[in-house]
């Protein structure tokens, strides 16, 4: 029993640790609008952790909080680097990559992107939705097979063999105001 709890333990401290600090971009969360003091609540079905190829794997419904934003998956990854001998390193030193397993709903703020698939490379500090990838902002819709999302900068590029669009024109100020004043 020994031999199992300590990686337990050092998982659970990661992941209390590290989590909340995982992308070391510009917004400092692992979602986008998410900022490196606003906590990740992870909840799933199944937690497993491999500590020979640092990795933690969550299953069975995952849904991810982070500050104003939502993950949604069916399972969720997370590699970490190695820790180095007699290096002191703390959870958000060694994560490297997230993968999440669909559907994958991403919700933050006024957008909901869809889509089979999504990951989040550290290093490269971008998040990738691909498969059926829908992106919706009130009534105007996005879609593509892969959408591409530069967390520090927020530029995100829609691509596919086709990408379609439906833009919908809202109400301007004015013409509410016009509308009001006419009843």
């Amino acid at each position: 029993m020994r031999g199992f709890a300590r990686p337990l333990a050092l998982a659970l401290a990661l992941l209390a640790a590290g989590v909340p600090a995982l992308a070391k971009g510009r917004s400092g969360g692992i979602l986008p609008g998410a900022s490196g003091k606003d906590p990740v609540d992870i909840d799933a079905g199944k937690l497993d952790y491999f500590d020979k190829e640092q990795r933690l794997v969550y299953s069975g419904g995952v849904i991810v909080v982070n500050g104003p934003s939502t993950l949604k998956a069916s399972r969720l990854t997370i590699l970490l680097d190695k820790a180095k001998e007699g290096e002191q390193t703390t959870g958000s030193d060694r994560v490297r990559h997230i993968d999440a397993e669909g559907p994958v709903t991403l919700v933050s703020k006024d957008q909901i992107g869809v889509g089979d698939h999504a990951s989040y490379d550290r290093g490269e500090d971008k998040i990738y939705l691909t498969g059926n990838v829908t992106l919706t902002q009130g009534d105007n819709i996005a879609k593509g097979d892969k959408l591409v999302y530069e967390v520090g900068s927020g530029h995100a590029t829609m691509m596919g063999e086709r990408v379609r669009s439906l833009f919908t024109p809202g109400e301007a100020k004015g013409d509410k105001d016009a509308k009001s004043k006419r009843n």
